[in-house]
């Protein structure tokens, strides 16, 4: 089934971002000086039958997969496919809110309310997300946010990072995979033609996945609050008392340069 989702324009000199408050609050285009940063397979994001590939989802109340206990969550959570309102808008910036219903506490039985502010500067994406706890019980969450960065696929092995424990000069871009690292608190990533750094607070984003598929234009270097299966654990689980509310921000710094190898 497609539909047609509006996308408003985020503005700030040579930055412009996009975001689709009703396609899960999804970040869709981000280019500094004209240059893509995000990569979005369109198809995707038209068709309502198929969880988007691109842009910068939102993956709450987990990130990653759940094998069914203690609760019926699909893979990375349920709030990507969710229809979030606009409480405030600027040329560069954009608040959204959204909030639990009948329909999300059946599979995750928990009052919240999220807030989302996305704003763009000069050379720069902040990306900031507020869950606070709205109900009288402890409320669990292994959030994390899901960024594809385009490159080519030709490209993926000039890839530079600074993330301990990944090589992709020795990786075989020719198989998928889908690994977890530690979160160095700023990450570096030097690719053709652009220099790409990510900055979260690793006190919070404790893990770094990075995921890739073989013939596709992306690669997607993910900060989880949490791993994989974290809300089946209660001692994994990020967990926010009664009124207690998490900043749970990112930022994207991008500079066009030229690189080579």
């Amino acid at each position: 089934m497609e539909k047609i989702f509006k996308q408003i324009s985020l503005i700030s000199g040579d930055t412009q971002a996009k975001i689709a408050p009703e396609r899960g609050a999804l970040v869709t285009f981000l280019s500094i000086n004209d240059t893509k940063i995000l990569y979005l397979d369109t198809q995707t994001f038209d068709d309502l039958t198929k969880n988007v590939r691109g842009g910068i989802p939102i993956l709450f109340p987990n990130a990653g997969p759940v094998r069914g206990e203690p609760y019926n969550l699909p893979q990375h959570g349920f709030v990507r496919n969710m229809s979030w309102n606009i409480v405030g808008q600027k040329e560069n910036s954009i608040t959204l809110q959204l909030q639990s219903n009948k329909e999300t506490k059946l599979n995750f039985p928990f009052d919240f309310e999220m807030l989302l502010k996305v704003k763009a500067e000069k050379n720069k994406l902040i990306h900031c997300l507020t869950v606070k706890n709205v109900g009288n019980k402890p409320m669990p969450t292994a959030y994390g946010t899901h960024p594809y960065f385009e490159i080519p696929q030709n490209d993926k092995q000039r890839l530079r990072t600074n993330i301990a424990g990944f090589n992709p000069h020795d990786t075989n871009w020719m198989k998928q995979f889908d690994n977890s690292f530690g979160n160095p608190g700023l990450i570096v990533i030097q690719m053709p033609g652009k220099e790409i750094r990510l900055k979260s607070d690793p006190n919070i984003f404790k893990f770094i996945r990075i995921w890739h598929q073989v013939g596709k234009n992306f690669i997607c270097i993910e900060p989880w609050t949490r791993d994989c299966f974290a809300l089946e654990d209660p001692n994994q689980s990020l967990w926010l008392k009664p009124n207690e509310s998490v900043n749970l921000s990112i930022v994207l710094y991008a500079k066009i340069i030229k690189y080579s190898t």
